[in-house]
């Protein structure tokens, strides 16, 4: 692997994995590195749960085209995103997959050059999900592009710098996950099982004269609505949201249909009313 097979790249995956980010700073470590670059960065209105895609093209030559329909490199990170892509997807191109989130089975077959990173398990397991994507930068900058860690964890404090300065122990676990990244040997012939993968499924509850919709795609597992119920009705269930986190269930002999739930939900991914 190297970049001389490489001069467009497609990132893509779901609004809250940090897409952009990561690929804001793959964009400056490429021009840092000499290459004329350019970012294309294309997401939907909502903040979460929806897809997120980056088309970067990188060259030694003034590139006169931003867009491309042919792509060298396509990393996909989340299973809902991969719909938006399959048009880039020919025999030659490397993908590189979030391997505990997407069944292999669902990458081209015909493909030989496909990397699996186990992304959001080792996120969830190791650190915090919101690292996934400094794990996969990490990854990718070493075995793709083979880029100094040094320098790419200074583009990453730079580009998170804000963040850093409200919360300083988010740097910490930001630069073990890039390590932890640099150090991670992709998934060639043996991939990890789809287990975080998130069910597209709407999840109706009804009874007790109430009706629950649950949204497991678009719930991140922050826990607000449970703790907002004013009655204890909700819990994390086994149903696995869109970090791969569990998302709640709901008790609806206890639920009093007050609407907290919905109201501080950040995400939209639940509603209770009365029938």
């Amino acid at each position: 692997m190297g970049t001389k097979e490489i001069n467009k790249i497609v990132i893509a995956g779901e609004g809250g994995q940090g897409i952009q980010v990561l690929a804001k700073i793959l964009s400056a470590a490429l021009a840092s590195a000499g290459y004329e670059v350019s970012y294309i960065p294309e997401f939907g209105p909502e903040q979460r749960g929806t897809p997120s895609v980056a088309y970067i093209q990188f060259s030694r030559k003034k590139i006169a085209f931003p867009k491309f329909r042919d792509a060298d490199l396509l990393v996909i990170l989340r299973k809902r995103a991969l719909k938006l892509v399959l048009g880039f997807i020919r025999p030659s191109i490397q993908i590189v997959f979030d391997s505990s989130t997407i069944p292999r089975r669902l990458i081209a077959q015909k493909n030989v050059k496909v990397f699996g990173i186990p992304a959001t398990k080792i996120a969830k397991d190791k650190f915090k999900p919101f690292v996934l994507n400094i794990i996969v930068l990490g990854a990718l900058a070493n075995s793709i592009f083979g880029l100094d860690k040094a320098f790419i964890w200074s583009l990453v404090r730079k580009q998170l710098e804000t963040k850093f300065a409200k919360k300083p122990e988010l740097e910490e676990i930001n630069k073990k996950a890039l390590e932890y990244g640099y150090e991670l040997s992709m998934e060639i012939t043996k991939y990890s099982r789809a287990e975080y993968d998130t069910t597209d499924k709407i999840i109706v509850k009804k009874g007790a004269g109430k009706s629950a919709v649950l949204i497991p795609k678009f719930c991140k597992g922050c826990g607000i609505c449970i703790e907002k119920c004013p009655v204890k009705a909700l819990r994390f269930g086994d149903t696995l949201g869109v970090y791969g986190t569990p998302s709640p269930e709901i008790d609806l002999e206890k639920c009093i249909a007050c609407g907290n739930c919905f109201r501080f939900c950040p995400d939209s991914a639940i509603k209770v009313e009365k029938n």
